[in-house]
């Protein structure tokens, strides 16, 4: 019974070795097969973004001119260099790889061309100098339909300025007005653009393109709009954080604030020290007009002032001329030259510029009687209209 039950004892033993030792067995071969799952998955991850993020920009340029030249590329961003490449046979090539859609400048002799890098394979075309083609990938498409079209508007917009100013029986306040009419409808189909792009590509590279680009059409109160609505990736795109001050500085100094004081050591014709809370606060409604001598646009804009001027002029009423960017010799040779009857602050150079974000002029601005701004980038028609509203 005795060695029954230690015969009994050691199978036990034996089959619990066997036991702990299959399951060592059985544990090792799924740490192998889960290692050699993991390292096949790194390895399709690895190769799947390795491929996804990989570019190829393909340049075509037949002027043989250019053979053996360098084609660079620029990182708007960084503002840096990234790479060069020769003009081999009018073909140049760029490969890499790019974690994230950037925003690029390729230079090659007189071709500047904007671009976005990004993951696939992207064509310039550079053998028609009028007409770049810029396509391949889904936000390159996108850019080359906005370019074509912006450029179109444009093109007409100025072959429509070249008619009126050319015509030398009108004179030149007159052809301004003029030409300044006839684009309107060319301004307001590159604003429907802008926005309509802008809104699609809010929040990636294509969008901090057209915010950009927007700084040569839109006026300030527009911009304004889209900064606000801009995402992250935008709003750091670095040529427009270039920008962000003046743009902060235009959100302070909106329509129901209060009006920003500055003074001019040498302001007045007389060369004593000028401030705009001289005229701006003291009970009459304030027209101010931000000019300059060498200003066409301001100069057209002077039989309107004077219209105003002339009817409302008195105890409610002021108008005030404030030359900026300006030489003072420059500025009081205009004065006389177009017999400004109005107040005028001289040397202003950029001092109400950058407190009132104002990146082009004229700029006019109507003050309430009690220094509130009421409107901001008035003209033509449009500025008569709110005089005559807040005067009668």
């Amino acid at each position: 019974m005795h060695r029954f039950r230690t015969k009994t004892l050691q199978n036990v033993k034996h089959l619990m070795t066997y036991d702990y030792e299959l399951k060592t067995c059985i544990n090792l071969l799924s740490m192998r097969k889960y290692i050699f799952l993991t390292l096949m998955a790194a390895l399709m991850l690895a190769a799947c973004t390795s491929s996804q993020n990989k570019y190829v920009v393909d340049g075509i340029v037949l002027d043989e001119s250019f053979e053996k030249q360098t084609a660079s590329l620029y990182d708007y961003d960084t503002d840096s260099h990234i790479a060069g490449t020769l003009v081999a046979d009018g073909k140049f090539q760029f490969k890499g790889n790019i974690e994230k859609a950037k925003i690029m400048r390729l230079e090659l002799g007189q071709y500047v061309v904007d671009f976005i890098l990004e993951s696939g394979k992207i064509t310039l075309d550079l053998s028609n100098p009028v007409n770049i083609k810029i396509e391949g990938s889904p936000l390159n498409n996108e850019l080359s339909d906005y370019k074509t079209e912006m450029s179109g508007l444009v093109d007409a917009a100025n072959e429509e300025i070249m008619t009126i100013m050319g015509n030398e029986d009108v004179d030149e306040a007159t052809r301004l007005a003029q030409a300044q009419k006839a684009i309107e409808p060319y301004t307001a189909k590159m604003e429907d653009l802008i926005s309509g792009t802008f809104n699609r590509n809010k929040d990636n590279v294509m969008g901090a393109f057209v915010l950009w680009n927007a700084e040569n059409y839109l006026t300030e109160e527009q911009l304004y709009k889209l900064y606000a609505d801009a995402g992250d990736l935008v709003s750091t795109f670095k040529p427009l954080e270039a920008n962000a001050p003046r743009i902060a500085k235009f959100g302070q100094t909106l329509p129901g604030m209060q009006f920003t004081d500055f003074t001019i050591e040498k302001g007045n014709t007389d060369g004593s020290p000028a401030s705009l809370s001289d005229y701006v606060g003291k009970g009459k409604y304030v027209l101010v007009d931000f000019w300059a001598s060498w200003c066409g646009p301001c100069t057209a804009e002077l039989p309107v002032l004077n219209e105003v001027y002339n009817k409302y002029k008195g105890k409610k009423f002021e108008l005030l001329g404030v030359a900026v960017w300006d030489e003072r010799d420059a500025s009081l040779n205009a004065i006389k030259e177009h017999n400004t009857p109005w107040p005028q602050i001289l040397d202003a150079i950029d001092t109400p510029t950058t407190l009132y974000g104002i990146r082009g002029i004229p700029h006019i601005i109507l003050f309430g009687p009690d220094g509130k701004i009421i409107a901001r980038n008035l003209r033509g028609e449009e500025l008569k209209e709110k005089v005559a509203e807040v005067m009668n």
